[in-house]
């Protein structure tokens, strides 16, 4: 039989600020924490979501309120594997105690460097102060942007999901199966692996796909056919149709791979090792681009490499710098061997500059290897001065821009709901399972709530103090 010993007044007082502790968290995380929507007297539905094209997306939930609307706000994170990107702004309603809350999000707007491209996957909620004053945030929901004017149809396998329309299954198991095969292939030469899904959409010609485009410029658009894009780190866009395809969907699925191998926290891959590394993945680099090395070569009008760290942005010198990138990938891999093109790889991602790191797995830096490759091809070598310092890390990177989205955009509309039926483009999304609130971004939280948490914070943290004191010297008594 055990015996039941009186606690010491110590541990007594140790139990009773755990305890004074625990509630405090309790008040925090349970009765302050984002309320389901409903709460108050304020009734919300399920969002629906409504892409017409590739270049906005409509949010629209209907709201019951006795006490009628006095705000609504719309918060949003489009997942990205470097990183989520957002933001918030405020929704459009209509007067009276149920309405339908809008809001639209331009997801190609020029002004603000704004781009989102198809096949983003969102997670959003609202956040809504009624007449009261009382405050109502919705549970986290997920939408997955995809180009209205098309009925689209997907499969995944082995982490990677393909999205086609209008019958193209043909070139979506083309795009499947070399996906999959560079990311295989490519990932045992760089000795790296993707961690995490790839998504690949697929239109069926560049027209039908260009609003689905970032611009580079009228001109630019203009004279180079853009047969596909790595627009994310896990997703690619696909749009040729002339005769290449295969070889369009391997060039940007290497993207993929180089990113993880050779983007880290601090550097970024150059551009011709990059692009060199994805023409290297074809099954065949391509006439334009032999042509274009082989007039680079016969009028001696190669590019430095240290001035090939971000991609050719005039369309004459488009041919020209994918050869040449290819054929310095292909002379450095043939001459030196798979493994230090690797080794090359892991130094630049651990920090390294180009030039440093080159010497370190070379021994020469990008002007050395550049005349080493020149005299490969039968060309003299160039003097260089002495350099001082190292290359400069690359700005941009080899493909497409990034996502660039503000933490904080402002909408306009009506407040029509969304028509579930006809062209795909209108879609209903449900919440998230196992997630019983939503995340305030930037610009989406309570100013009123905040206040009231952090009164009620003060409060019992000086009853806590209060009470440890009191506890403290009755126990030395």
């Amino acid at each position: 039989m055990r015996s039941s010993l009186p606690r010491p007044r110590s541990a007594r007082l140790v139990a009773s600020l755990a305890l004074a502790a625990g509630l405090l968290a309790a008040v925090l995380t349970g009765a302050f924490a984002p309320g389901p929507a409903g709460a108050d007297g304020l009734e919300a539905g399920v969002t629906t979501v409504r892409s017409d094209d590739p270049t906005s997306v409509r949010f629209t939930i209907r709201v019951q309120s006795p006490s009628g609307i006095e705000s609504a706000t719309f918060s949003y994170r489009v997942l990205n594997p470097d990183g989520n990107v957002g933001g918030s702004g405020a929704a459009t309603f209509g007067p009276g105690t149920e309405a339908d809350v809008s809001f639209e999000l331009a997801t190609r707007d020029l002004s603000i460097s704004r781009y989102i491209p198809i096949g983003s996957d969102f997670v959003f909620f609202w956040e809504f102060i009624d007449g009261d004053g009382d405050t109502v945030i919705t549970p986290e929901e997920s939408y997955r942007f995809l180009d209205g004017r098309y009925q689209w149809q997907s499969r995944t396998e082995n982490g990677v999901s393909v999205f086609w329309y209008g019958g193209n299954d043909r070139n979506a198991e083309l795009a499947m199966l070399a996906t999959l095969s560079v990311l295989d292939s490519l990932g045992r030469l760089l000795e790296t692996e993707v961690p995490y899904p790839v998504k690949v959409v697929v239109w069926r010609n560049e027209r039908e796909g260009e609003l689905a485009q970032r611009s580079r410029g009228p001109t630019f658009d203009a004279r180079v056919i853009t047969g596909g894009s790595r627009v994310a780190p896990d997703l690619l866009h696909v749009y040729d149709s002339l005769g290449n395809f295969v070889d369009v969907v391997r060039h940007e699925a290497a993207h993929i791979t180089t990113h993880v191998a050779g983007d880290g926290p601090f550097t970024n891959v150059p551009s011709w090792l990059d692009e060199g590394t994805a023409v290297y993945t074809q099954n065949d680099p391509g006439a334009n681009y032999e042509a274009g090395l082989n007039f680079s070569i016969q009028t001696d009008t190669t590019f430095v490499l240290r001035t090939m760290q971000s991609p050719a942005n005039r369309a004459e010198e488009v041919d020209r710098f994918y050869g040449q990138s290819w054929s310095t990938v292909d002379f450095m891999i043939s001459e030196f061997g798979e493994a230090k093109f690797a080794e090359l790889y892991r130094e630049i991602y651990s920090g390294e500059r180009t030039d440093d790191a080159l010497t370190t797995v070379y021994g020469v830096d990008q002007d050395g290897l550049y005349n080493l490759w020149r005299v490969a091809n039968g060309l003299p070598e160039r003097l260089f001065a002495p350099r001082t310092a190292s290359t400069a890390v690359p700005l941009t990177e080899a493909t497409r821009a990034p996502l660039a989205i503000p933490t904080s955009v402002s909408s306009a509309g009506d407040s029509s709901a969304g028509d579930t039926s006809g062209g795909g483009s209108t879609s209903p999304v449900t919440p998230e399972a196992g997630d019983g609130g939503g995340e305030t971004l930037s610009g989406g939280g309570s100013a009123a709530t905040g206040i009231i948490v952090a009164a009620i914070t003060v409060l019992l943290a000086g009853g806590l103090f209060g009470g440890g004191a009191l506890l403290l010297r009755r126990s030395r008594r």
